[in-house]
């Protein structure tokens, strides 16, 4: 009889421990989990990866993300030397849904990408943070230039407290409004953010192809970050099908790839206007020489 009890004893104990496991798993970062690695110049194409096309924008709803079903990587940009020194990079980020061997989207591809950035400076970011079950996109933990506390258990994924915390996103899904009454554009950047050094030469871009599976067209939600400081970033990827919209206004696809590499540096508007007068000066030269 009291082995019987302590058997039972011991089952009840293992059901507490898997039941405490899965109560923390629905709190914790992802979905899926990776390191995309270090970008030092050289392009990083990061494959196979997968992500619900509710995930990144579709908290209920809310229309914001999912922390447990959303992609979770992390990025360093630079070298350790490069971080101590402030090195700065132009970065491209691209997410593209991922095709067939022809690069063909099929049911699988993800047709609406999106993803934030935020930074740990100069801290490493890891995707071991849990705490809480949704995200805004389009915000840093509470601090300084930031009273909304909604993203604070993103510092347990080693996130800057404040508006520095947050860098930027692009979203190639539908543009809706949040529970928090920010407006998810195609893009966006924080215009202040010290780790972002030419917020204004940076931009965004997106293609929406793809929408309920009409095309084999790859849909891709992309970001140039001008200026961005050497540190650490982590990163939230997923599918962007904001509420009203219905599961059948999106392909429901999970597939995706995600690139990082060197961003062509803009021309100022200077060099422009000095080609279009020199142009100009060469076609009067050529009618002068015509008469």
């Amino acid at each position: 009889m009291n082995n019987l009890k302590l058997r039972k004893a011991i089952l009840a104990a293992m059901g507490l421990v898997a039941l405490s496991a899965v109560s923390t798993q629905v709190h914790a970062f992802g979905g899926e989990t990776y390191n995309i690695g270090t970008f030092t110049g050289t392009t990083i194409n990061s494959t196979g990866h997968a992500s619900p096309f509710k995930s990144w924008t579709d908290y209920g709803a809310a229309n914001q993300g999912w922390v447990h079903t959303a992609g979770w990587a992390t990025l360093q940009i630079g070298s350790a030397a490069d971080i101590i020194n402030g090195v700065t990079y132009n970065v491209n980020l691209a997410m593209t849904g991922a095709g067939n061997t022809n690069g063909n989207a099929t049911t699988s591809t993800l047709d609406n990408p999106a993803f934030s950035i935020w930074t740990g400076g100069t801290t490493p970011t890891d995707t071991a943070g849990s705490g809480f079950h949704n995200y805004n996109q389009v915000r840093g933990p509470s601090g300084i230039g930031e009273l909304n506390p909604v993203n604070d258990t993103l510092t347990s994924g080693g996130v800057l407290t404040g508006s520095n915390g947050w860098i930027g996103y692009a979203n190639a899904g539908f543009v809706v409004a949040n529970a928090d009454g920010d407006t998810l554009n195609h893009g966006g950047v924080n215009n202040s953010n010290p780790w972002l050094t030419n917020p204004g030469a940076s931009s965004w871009s997106y293609s929406q192809l793809n929408q309920k599976n009409s095309s084999a067209a790859l849909d891709f939600a992309s970001l140039d970050l001008m200026g961005l400081k050497s540190g650490y970033y982590l990163l939230s990827l997923g599918g962007s099908c904001g509420s009203p919209n219905p599961t059948t206004s999106c392909g429901t696809g999970q597939n995706y790839s995600f690139n990082v590499s060197p961003s062509a540096v803009p021309l100022p508007a200077a060099v422009w206007l000095f080609g279009s007068a020199l142009m100009g000066y060469l076609g009067l030269q050529k009618r002068k020489m015509a008469v």
